[in-house]
């Protein structure tokens, strides 16, 4: 099937294999994202609503904080608010640096939502790839958004203070911190704590969560504009403590944001096509550079001093329309 094939299926909701298909597609060319945008605009034209998602939530933290437990939580809280709303959930796993394998294992943690069509959970290898993401994971959010989700939240692999990727892909970031895993000072550290709109301290049951929890407070505090007030909360992801008042503070941001968010996933996803765009133009460019003869070749004719690196472009583009427009 075609990339307009996979997209019209899973707008339609035939299954998910197509749209687990053109997850794949993406996870391995992301470059091909903006024929998903192209084809669902089509959809759109025809009546068909494909609207991005309302939330797209990042959770981020060190390994070991309980991001996949938490996030298993907070698909729970919204099914219980929102039946008949779809939720997604994209978890990136690191990859082996020796092999290229990776054990995908957090959908264990969200085996209770196995039998829940309304819960889409799409695990992802990071591939090598730095900040804490795979580089396919704006197309699989797309096409998150294609099958109907409201909400989707984006774990990321884990790898810590650097991971900050996820800050420029989703609207609202939650750092999450778990006791015995560092002492106050990593809190101080750059990257982790900048990207983060709201902040959990996890497993809420252990002795020192609350140390944590006041010390974070504190360095909320010292931060600057916005301190701690509404943006820290202590939670317990394995029994559900705090869960509730967590997802009431996510969904207060998204009422007040979702507009402002919204706008700017298209801004970003005009930039993307407009980046498609230009590398297509530039790999027609090359094509037609490689195929000069000698005494024609824009590159022989700067550095022979005939044509300036100016004219050498213009004598590109120009070949480049003449042999486009000369093809059947």
């Amino acid at each position: 099937m075609t990339i307009a094939e996979l997209v019209r299926a899973a707008a339609e909701r035939q299954g998910t294999r197509a749209a687990a298909r053109l997850m794949s597609i993406l996870a391995d060319a992301p470059h091909r994202l903006p024929e998903v945008y192209h084809a669902a605009a089509a959809l759109a034209d025809q009546g068909s609503a494909l609207e991005l998602p309302r939330l797209l939530l990042g959770l981020t933290g060190a390994p070991g904080s309980g991001k996949s437990t938490l996030a298993d939580a907070l698909v729970r809280e919204w099914r219980r608010r929102h039946p008949d709303r779809r939720v997604g959930v994209v978890a990136v796993d690191p990859s082996s640096p020796f092999t290229g394998g990776a054990v995908l294992g957090d959908r264990v943690r969200m085996t209770r939502h196995a039998t829940d069509p309304m819960v889409y959970v799409r695990s992802m290898a990071s591939r090598g790839h730095l900040g804490g993401l795979a580089l396919g994971v704006k197309g699989v959010v797309r096409v998150m958004g294609v099958v109907g989700c409201d909400a989707v939240v984006l774990e990321t692999v884990g790898v810590g203070q650097s991971e900050v990727e996820i800050a420029g892909v989703a609207d609202l970031v939650v750092v999450v911190l778990a006791p015995g895993l560092g002492d106050s000072i990593q809190l101080l550290k750059a990257g982790l704590m900048e990207v983060g709109h709201l902040f959990v301290v996890n497993k809420a049951d252990r002795p020192d969560a609350e140390k944590l929890h006041a010390e974070l407070v504190s360095m909320l505090r010292l931060a600057g504009p916005g301190g701690a007030d509404g943006r820290t909360y202590l939670v317990s992801a394995e029994d559900g403590r705090g869960v509730e008042a967590l997802t009431d503070g996510i969904e207060a941001l998204a009422g007040r944001h979702g507009d402002e968010w919204q706008a700017r996933r298209r801004r970003v996803i005009e930039e993307e096509v407009r980046e498609a765009i230009l590398e297509q133009a530039a790999g027609r460019l090359r094509a037609t550079l490689a195929r000069l003869p000698r005494e024609a070749d824009a590159v022989a004719g700067v550095l022979e001093g005939r044509v300036s690196v100016g004219e050498a472009a213009s004598q590109l583009l120009r070949e480049t329309c003449r042999s486009n427009h000369s093809k059947p």
